[in-house]
């Protein structure tokens, strides 16, 4: 049996044919893998920039066990609760 070998910097040769074994057509799976694997870039503007830092800020802030404990352990009364649900929110654009 006559062994082949492949040298991957020159394109393959087929008995003179170039490229006879590659496929003729784009299957879809490439097309798809094209489209959702190209590079984009975003542009913001600095109040993008400044919500997207704040965001950012909070996903990565450090949480320590005191913190944890003072959410899980927080007294709830009927002031608070009153306070929470009527308090006046400003909403700015």
């Amino acid at each position: 049996m006559e062994e082949k070998t492949v040298n991957s910097a020159e394109p393959m040769n087929v008995n003179g044919e170039m490229g006879k074994e590659l496929p003729a057509k784009v299957s879809v799976w490439s097309k798809v893998k094209k489209f959702l694997c190209q590079e984009i870039t975003i542009e913001l503007t600095p109040k993008q920039e400044k919500v997207f830092q704040e965001v950012h800020d909070f996903w990565h802030q450090e949480i320590t066990k005191e913190d944890v404990k003072k959410v899980l352990f927080h007294e709830i009364t009927w002031q608070s609760t009153k306070d929470f649900w009527l308090q006046k929110i400003d909403i700015t654009l």
